[in-house]
């Protein structure tokens, strides 16, 4: 049998492509066996021996068992949901700590929380393109242990050294689930399923800021005290790190290199190459390019750039909050450390609410789908049309209802809370899920700037959050009615991206590029 009549006659994704050499390679005399082990794969090969992965292969990975892409999915959201905990946790265990570590408090809230956010902006430059060129399977178990020993270190050996180091450290391991899980979701979910699964990473991780500083402070303030925190955290986080060591590559191009690798081994013919669009770069080509990819996309995409800054300031508000939160109501309405804490849940309350959008989303994805038509990345910017206006609300109010502007019940004030709780999750998701869309397999990346700006920011947040909302601008009203104005000039961008957001996004060259080699993948 030729070829040519296998090509056609049995491959289960019969297509003209597999039957033409790639150009500039020559026709291989492919034996039957070999042919047949391809079929057989689920794999395509054209008549120059260059094998692909179809889209609709279920050796893809968005075609993997139902129960294989869940376990990956909610293993990466558990493990963003507690190493989130803990990066919101620092501020909560200063006054504990101080004794300990035996420098200023300024200087013990920078150790905690501003070097573990300076180092997740930094992994969150470096590890993303090299998740995306390597793949990520044994990164995400490396980091896991990892971020498991260095809470076990501070919990056991406690110094300003340890603290020092192992929390820096600790920031540069949390960029895995903190901005890789959008490339690793990208790769296993197609469009329409990825509505739910960044909605649930988002979920997860949003939360988790609110949930931060409850855990901390009621831990440091009970018998265990504040090493407890620490140690906790680094037992539930190595029981994830083992159940990582279970979960599957899911970068297409690591996957159908892997089965060419197999099928050489099993068919003793070596003629066989992976597919020019999925081969894994040189060192030399990921050092020149890849690596440099999140600060290119940041200045050289008008999107990212944009997006990039807004997320930044929002998405870190919980973070000026643990202090924030601490001069409103413990200092000014004489509330308790652990009650002042418990105020946070009122941010995760509002995340609720956040299920109408999703199902709004989904509702959309499936009339598209019935109509035939593509679901385009702007049709998913309703929640963040819905978060703008509302956030602004929310600290418009804030801001009015506080001391010392007025003394009146904090439950009122702790009501707008709902809001910028609903805001900071829809900012997150519609803004992540968005790059996603538009920069796909590069989509790691593309959110790595958001990324690098946000822990910046939060980093800096609390640090200045205390003489922000006391001293600087006389008072929190002051300081809050100025987040609120930020926030109503976010509406009208909300507005513009609506309306112009197609004609950036088609203006860009390499957005363009990603699609068109996604495309010829499937």
């Amino acid at each position: 049998m030729s070829l040519s009549t296998w090509s056609v006659a049995t491959t289960p994704f019969n297509s003209v492509t597999s039957l033409i050499p790639h150009d500039g390679l020559k026709e291989l005399d492919i034996p039957y066996h070999v042919l047949e082990t391809i079929h057989y794969a689920h794999l395509e090969v054209d008549a120059a021996g260059v094998v692909s992965l179809p889209g609709n292969s279920p050796a893809h990975p968005r075609q993997w068992p139902l129960i294989r892409r869940l376990y990956d999915t909610v293993l990466i959201c558990l493990v963003e949901f507690f190493t989130t905990v803990i990066s919101n946790s620092g501020s909560s265990v200063v006054d504990a700590a101080l004794p300990v570590l035996g420098v200023s408090r300024l200087s013990t809230l920078c150790c905690f929380t501003t070097l573990y956010l300076l180092g997740q902006g930094f992994g969150g430059l470096i590890l993303p393109p090299i998740t995306e060129s390597f793949g990520s399977k044994y990164i995400y178990v490396g980091s896991t242990f990892g971020y498991a020993l260095m809470c076990l270190i501070i919990g056991l050996a406690p110094s300003l050294a340890s603290v020092t180091v192992c929390r820096t450290l600790s920031g540069i391991l949390s960029a895995m689930p903190t901005v890789v899980a959008v490339g690793s979701i990208e790769n296993i979910w197609n469009a329409s399923e990825r509505v739910w699964m960044i909605y649930m990473w988002s979920f997860f991780g949003t939360i988790a800021l609110s949930i931060g500083p409850v855990y901390a402070t009621y831990i440091t303030e009970s018998s265990l005290g504040w090493l407890w925190v620490f140690n906790i955290a680094a037992t539930v986080l190595g029981v994830l790190a083992i159940l990582c060591c279970f979960m599957k590559e899911s970068r297409p191009a690591l996957v159908l290199q892997a089965h060419v690798r197999a099928l050489k081994q099993s068919t003793h013919f070596t003629g066989l190459t992976p597919a020019n669009q999925m081969t894994r770069p040189t060192l030399s080509e990921f050092a020149k390019t890849t690596l440099l990819l999140p600060l290119r996309l940041f200045f050289t995409e008008q999107l990212v750039f944009l997006i990039s800054l807004m997320g930044a300031t929002v998405i870190s508000i919980p973070y000026l909050f643990t202090e924030a939160l601490t001069v409103v109501y413990h200092d000014s309405e004489h509330l308790t450390t652990q009650h002042t804490s418990l105020v946070f849940l009122a941010l995760a309350a509002g995340l609720i609410p956040t299920l109408l959008t999703r199902l709004w989303d989904q509702h959309l994805a499936s009339s598209r789908h019935r109509a035939h038509k593509t679901l385009q990345p702007e049709d998913k910017l309703t929640g963040f049309l819905l978060a703008a206006p509302l956030l602004a609300a929310g600290l418009w109010w804030f801001g009015a209802t506080v001391p010392p502007l007025v003394h009146i019940s904090p439950w009122i004030s702790i009501a707008s809370l709902l809001l910028v709780g609903f805001a900071s999750l829809e900012f997150d998701y519609v803004l992540s899920g968005y790059l996603t869309d538009v920069y796909g397999s590069h989509a790691a990346s593309a959110n790595a700037a958001m990324c690098f700006l946000r822990a910046v920011v939060g980093g800096v947040y609390p640090l200045i959050g205390r003489q922000l909302f006391t001293t600087w601008l006389g008072g929190a009203n002051n300081a809050t009615f100025v987040l609120a104005g930020v926030a109503t000039g976010y509406c009208g961008v909300a507005v513009w991206f609506r309306v112009g957001g197609v004609r950036i996004r088609e203006a860009s060259n390499f957005a363009k590029e990603t699609v068109e080699k996604e495309r010829a993948s499937l």
